[in-house]
């Protein structure tokens, strides 16, 4: 599986991002770094919820993953329109819209393929990518994801949570994550394009739970009798 997003600048400057994941374990494949920043070190600004050490992991997952991103948008500004194309397997998607907005759809694939167990919820979502999904649709795709995954749990004879206590317990827990991470994207930034792109990923985990907690939009086209 492989997500392009190609990013073309109004001055005529292009730069891309490409993602590949395995296709049976949906973790992303990782790309040779023989010299990664201190920044990405698991000990330089660890979460405090982190269930690794520097024995295990030298860096951290996620942060090594993106250190690619970092670099190459570290001193451009979030808010700079730009002309977006995502190629995948199966289709292609355009959007002008800001920077900011594209490296935060191309980031929130990385953290939840990346290895971090506390993104792993997030994982079945990676499958079915929607390059830069809007709030609505975020908070759709994530309950309704989740729901399909306690349906096959019952099937399985598994305890299902129907009512999304857990997910909503994993959104707090994504919340803390985004925060070090946001921490660790200013020490390696010069203007804001990618910590504030990690910004936005972190409003729209709060606003999941929030959705559940209210009892989720009263949309009629969603409720068919």
């Amino acid at each position: 599986m492989f997500y392009k997003y190609l990013i073309k600048f109004d001055g005529e400057e292009e730069k891309s991002i490409e993602i590949q994941l395995d296709p049976a374990t949906l973790s992303i494949i990782p790309k040779p770094n023989e010299n990664p920043p201190d920044w990405a070190l698991l000990d330089c600004g660890k979460c405090s919820i982190c269930p690794y050490t520097s024995d295990m992991h030298k860096y951290c997952p996620v942060a090594l993953n993106i250190a690619e991103i970092t670099l190459a948008f570290a001193d451009k500004a979030s808010t700079v329109t730009v002309d977006a194309r995502v190629i995948t397997t199966e289709r292609e998607y355009f959007k002008r819209t800001s920077l900011q907005t594209v490296i935060s759809s191309a980031i929130g694939l990385y953290m939840a393929t990346s290895g971090c167990p506390h993104m792993a919820i997030l994982k079945p979502q990676a499958k079915y990518h929607l390059p830069f999904a809007t709030l609505s649709e975020t908070i759709y795709r994530s309950i309704s994801s989740y729901l399909v995954q306690q349906y096959l749990r019952k099937n399985k004879g598994y305890e299902p949570d129907w009512e999304l206590a857990k997910l909503i317990k994993a959104y707090e827990i994504i919340e803390i994550l985004n925060l070090s991470m946001v921490n660790r994207l200013r020490k390696a930034s010069t203007k804001d394009a990618n910590y504030n792109a990690l910004i936005i990923l972190d409003i729209f985990a709060k606003m999941v739970p929030v959705n559940i907690a209210s009892g989720l939009p009263k949309d009629k086209l969603m409720l068919i009798d």
